[in-house]
């Protein structure tokens, strides 16, 4: 079934993504230098629960009509920014992946309840999670190009928007692909993926490379009181 109805992401892909991405975020625990504190915990505790919040709680109350919604998408833009700014004050391996595992479990607290569950926190915490600590494993703790002296910026809407592409497949591909079905019981249609993914990757990129910009002006001034 799930390699042949039209729409359902293939099983073989999905399980090589997920064993994948598993081993690659093993590795990076283990080889990343700087390791996270209990004050990153805090942070990445907190950040998830406000992403929780900001997605599912403010931005599912503003309502705009199909077809402005999903090319204009209040949801995922609040959680894009409000986990970027998360990453970017922590700015260590791990934090990406926490986070999204507290805002997984506030989300089913709040809003879902378990239904699913784990595959939900499974998903969460290696794509959107695994994205974000990929990023910071790749500069170096230096996330949208912070602690650079030239071309900062650029840096920020480069990795922002890069980050911003890579995280709207998940929806497509895997939420609506594969889990929901799974969980919900319903076969996917293949023209509705393709609709999602054209009107999630524009205002991703966007709202990506926006986000970053904030993140870092975010960072600095919780840097720098803590």
């Amino acid at each position: 079934m799930f390699s042949l109805e039209p729409g359902i992401t293939p099983l073989p892909i999905v399980i090589a993504y997920f064993v994948a991405a598993s081993v690659v975020a093993f590795f990076m625990l283990r080889k990343s230098k700087a390791k996270m504190k209990l004050m990153d915990y805090v942070v990445a505790a907190i950040g998830g629960a406000i992403t929780s919040f900001a997605e599912h709680i403010i931005g599912d109350a503003i309502y705009l009509p199909t077809p402005i919604y999903p090319f204009i998408n209040p949801p995922v833009w609040f959680r894009i920014l409000v986990f970027f700014i998360t990453v970017a004050v922590i700015r260590k391996v791990g934090a990406g992946m926490l986070s999204m595992a507290v805002y997984d479990l506030v989300g089913d607290l709040t809003h879902f309840g378990f239904v699913g569950e784990p595959l939900w926190l499974i998903e969460d915490v290696l794509t959107y999670g695994f994205m974000a600590d990929v990023a910071i494993f790749l500069t170096g703790g230096r996330l949208f190009g912070i602690g650079e002296r030239r071309y900062a910026t650029l840096y920020a809407v480069f990795e922002g928007g890069l980050l911003g592409l890579f995280m709207s497949f998940v929806h497509p591909l895997f939420t609506y692909g594969f889990f929901a079905p799974i969980i919900r019981g319903f076969v996917p249609s293949q023209a509705f993926v393709q609709f999602l993914l054209i009107s999630y990757i524009p205002g991703d990129v966007v709202i990506g490379a926006i986000s970053a910009i904030i993140a870092v002006r975010v960072a600095r001034v919780v840097r720098a009181t803590v």
